[in-house]
């Protein structure tokens, strides 16, 4: 059974999930980098058995590549990623499964494509050439590091960081939609995410018992992931997003985990730098096209 061909799956057995976690670790190791950010294993973990979102390309009876489609807020905007066995890369497999990933997305009306990239992989840069693909933004993925050298932030009695429920949901968004500057659409999809999947867990921080910010936390197998992170607009710069983020990460190390991570995006300097502040080193770059 699937000795060979291009398979365009709805959900994903748990064979074929190993097969996928079993390619990306023979990918790392040949690489030299990280994938965990290309696969989004939480995602690929529970699939919808009624959607088409992975492609799998088998050959001499074994997986040797993979492609993930990933609708992160909005079903119209996909961002797309993968890997190729290092044995089987130059022969068109790849373009294959974009090919086909391309198909099922104009079916379904996707607006956008975003190639995700690690900046390493020569490869992928090349591949997004060769599809005409447009440089659109970078982002530094960053781990939480305990032997970053940084100034201890003071404990505010004034701030409190409380897990989110669903009667915060309205602040949420109006928070979001001030911090952020995105629309209120595009906040309701994303804090409803937050808010429904057992994975995230977002907490709304209050300074002197008013919401000032919020920020989320993901898990997938023990690693934990930072994000929705945001300052109400008016009272950004006055060092709450230091505050809010250190007791995020004394709040996360109460806990088993295997690490600590984020995204930012690369012309973002301020936001770089506080996180550097308060214990975060940059690890790679992942570099998004437009497909």
């Amino acid at each position: 059974m699937n000795n060979a061909g291009l398979v365009a799956a709805k959900g994903l057995s748990e064979e074929w999930l190993q097969q996928i976690i079993d390619l990306a670790e023979v990918c790392e190791a040949h690489d030299g980098f990280d994938l965990s950010i290309n696969l989004n294993l939480s995602m690929l973990q529970n699939r919808s058995p009624e959607q088409t979102n992975d492609f799998l390309y088998f050959q001499d009876g074994k997986l040797v590549g993979f492609l993930g489609m990933y609708a992160i807020v909005s079903p119209k905007e996909v961002e797309i990623s993968g890997m190729v066995h290092p044995d089987y890369r130059g022969k068109g497999i790849f373009r294959a499964l974009y090919a086909q990933a391309k198909a099922e997305c104009e079916k379904h009306g996707v607006m956008q494509i975003l190639l995700v990239s690690n900046r390493q992989s020569k490869e992928a840069s090349a591949f997004a050439e060769g599809v005409a693909a447009t440089y659109q933004f970078s982002e530094y993925k960053l781990d939480y590091s305990t032997q970053a050298s940084v100034t201890p932030v003071a404990t505010d009695e004034r701030l409190l960081l409380r897990p989110a429920t669903n009667a915060d949901f309205d602040t949420l968004v109006e928070i979001g939609v001030s911090g952020f500057g995105d629309s209120a659409e595009l906040m309701t999809a994303l804090v409803t995410r937050n808010l429904s999947e057992s994975s995230f867990q977002t907490y709304l921080a209050l300074y002197e018992a008013r919401p000032v910010g919020m920020i989320t936390v993901s898990e997938e197998d023990a690693a934990l992931f930072i994000s929705g992170f945001c300052v109400k607009k008016g009272l950004q710069g006055k060092g709450l997003g230091r505050k809010i983020l250190s007791q995020t990460v004394e709040i996360l190390n109460q806990r088993e985990h295997t690490g600590i991570s984020l995204e930012v995006a690369v012309d973002n300097q301020n936001a770089l730098s506080l996180y550097q502040s308060t214990g975060f080193e940059v690890v790679s770059v992942y570099d998004y096209y437009v497909g």
